[in-house]
């Protein structure tokens, strides 16, 4: 198969694909190919900063490359939309870096060590442990000072969240003292699209695997849960190609040096752009989000001050003496993974072998986790594909947690009104995204045809329903906390969850998870064992539970289905017996 095929045959998924979608994929393809040829120099033993720059693009490419070759493969359609987010932090990030590199730069290893306190707060405030917690703040040893212990790492501030990025970028605001710079000024303007607060809510939903998430994988003619319907995978790869390439152009203005000589920079960066506006300009044709007509005169809201940071755990900083050797293996957990992995595909429950309608919450849930299982046992061993893994196992974890709060109460009338907290949760979630659309420029008709749903859906509850002074559900730390009651350490699954987000917010911790230094050699796209093994066993479980509960939904609480869930549950408790062992945790 050519490179540069991007034809419906080369697609496993067997559907067919309207001319506009096949332009967009030659135009997300030419990108990728570019972008593969660009070699990357890394500095050893240099300043902190600048390696953790350094890890940015490849990081960035190669999330890219992995969302590239997801259109069309018939499962882990929403997992694309979860990649795609995180690219929308990472070329905000890098917005912001690029336009004053030289007092930003640094501010990497401040995120760094705010990342590791918050790891530390949770294990603190949940009462659980992780013996190896080393492993997890600086899993690469031999290539820079990763300890955070020297004044520069203590003195550094952190990047700025992403809504403070969002409201920054909104409103225009850049430091005065900013120089003109011609090619991130382009890339700017196209990150910049009608109704951006709502698109971006439409990216968190697939990031957190939410129901509305996974609806953005329920397509007329496609597998439910499992293809992606075209305007969203429109939307996604447009973000994910601005992204990349916002990352591409602020690393080089942090750090020029990481560019070899006998690479000609700028025309590369023009060629870049060039070949994301066409990404652009494919996309807008199929979503209809454009470029705002007129200038926005400032954000229409300002965010909130910002929460003042906790103290500084005295476990987040690392002496020499702490640091680990990079000597752990998966491979057990990976064998336990894999016997789990064929019990699920063992048996099917079959929501249409009686005649009655079919919730559809239940089956996009079935389906959903059926393909981000697939998507974490497909990749997670595939050369430069694990990180898919991660971004999988994190959806399935937090969307097991709400389920397993939604089902369980002391109550049948606790249990009736957890079911309505779930879905008016959804129905307030998607009249947000709405309301963000149609008053940014977007009109409404077509802010619905992005979030509606198939013709042949019926739908019974109006998406007004919600309630006056409505409950909300609980935070998902609680509901993490709920679902780890059996467990030694009940709040384990907050720590789990707060690592496999090193990953998926792409911050400078989840950079080095995914590459490995041994024997002198810096493998770029080698996910640490650590990380490995807890994906897989964060998969596993949170599968076992939206499986299970759906399952039993569809089939009207069959002996089989039950069976299957338990089945399912017990193979899931040996991964994690295996695991513990691995990343540390319960």
């Amino acid at each position: 198969m050519r490179k540069d095929d991007t034809s419906d045959a080369s697609r496993p998924d067997g559907r067919i694909s309207s001319p506009e979608t096949l332009h967009l994929r030659a135009a997300t393809r030419a990108l990728r190919l570019h972008l593969d040829e660009l070699p990357v120099d890394f500095h050893f033993w240099g300043p902190s900063d600048q390696f953790l720059a350094e890890c940015a693009f490849p990081f960035a490419r190669q999330r890219y490359d992995c969302a590239e070759s997801m259109i069309g493969a018939g499962f882990g359609g929403t997992v694309l939309g979860s990649l795609a987010r995180s690219f929308f932090d990472d070329g905000l990030r890098w917005l912001w870096i690029g336009d004053d590199p030289a007092n930003r730069r640094f501010a990497l290893l401040g995120s760094m060590l705010e990342e590791r306190n918050r790891v530390c707060v949770t294990l603190e405030w949940n009462h659980a442990s992780c013996p190896i917690l080393p492993r997890w703040f600086a899993p690469i040893l031999g290539v820079t000072d990763l300890t955070g212990s020297s004044e520069m790492w203590l003195r550094a501030p952190a990047v700025p969240d992403q809504a403070t990025l969002l409201n920054a970028f909104l409103s225009g605001v850049r430091p005065i003292h900013v120089a003109q710079d011609e090619l991130l000024d382009a890339a700017r303007g196209l990150i910049d699209l009608a109704g951006l607060r709502g698109a971006v809510m439409v990216l968190a939903h697939a990031g957190h695997g939410n129901l509305l998430g996974t609806q953005s994988s329920f397509t007329e003619r496609g597998g439910i849960g499992h293809d992606l319907r075209p305007d969203h995978e429109a939307l996604y790869m447009q973000v994910a190609a601005v992204g990349v390439t916002l990352t591409l152009i602020g690393v080089s203005r942090a750090i020029p040096e990481s560019c070899p000589d006998e690479v000609p920079q700028r025309s590369f960066l023009m060629e870049t752009l060039r070949l994301t506006t066409e990404i652009v300009n494919a996309a807008t044709v199929i979503h209809g989000l454009r470029a705002p007509k007129k200038p926005r005169a400032a954000a229409r809201r300002q965010s909130s001050s910002p929460r003042p940071a906790p103290l500084l755990r005295p476990t987040a900083l690392l002496s020499p003496d702490d640091l680990l050797p990079d000597v752990n293996s998966a491979d057990k957990v990976i064998e336990a993974a894999e016997q789990y992995y064929d019990a699920a595909r063992s048996w099917a429950a079959d929501p249409w072998q009686e005649d009655r309608p079919v919730n559809v919450a239940s089956i996009l849930t079935y389906g959903g986790a059926h393909s981000s299982l697939q998507a974490v046992m497909s990749t997670y061993d595939q050369p430069g594909s694990a990180v898919i893994a991660v971004f999988a196992a994190r959806m399935l974890l937090e969307e097991a947690a709400r389920f397993k709060w939604m089902v369980e109460g002391r109550t049948e009338d606790e249990i009736r009104h957890h079911f309505t907290q779930f879905f008016e949760e959804q129905r307030a979630r998607r009249k947000k995204v709405l309301d963000e659309l149609s008053g940014d420029g977007v009109a409404r008709a077509k802010a619905e045809r992005l979030l509606a749903l198939p013709s042949n859906v019926t739908v019974i509850t109006p998406y007004d329903s919600i309630s006056r002074g409505r409950k909300p559900m609980p935070p998902i730390e609680k509901m993490l906390e709920i679902m780890g009651e059996p467990y030694p350490e009940p709040g384990w699954l907050n720590v789990a969850y707060s690592l496999l987000s090193q990953v998926t917010h792409s911050t400078p911790i989840g950079h080095l998870h995914m590459a490995r230094f041994q024997g002198g050699t810096l493998h770029a796209n080698e996910i640490s064992p650590e990380m490995l093994g807890l994906a897989l066993d964060a998969a596993c479980l949170g599968s076992a539970h939206l499986i299970g509960i759906s399952a039993t939904f569809l089939s009207a609480g069959s002996q089989e289905a039950r069976d299957h869930s338990l089945s399912l549950h017990r193979l899931a408790y040996d991964v994690h017996i295996r695991a513990r062992l691995v990343h540390g945790l319960d």
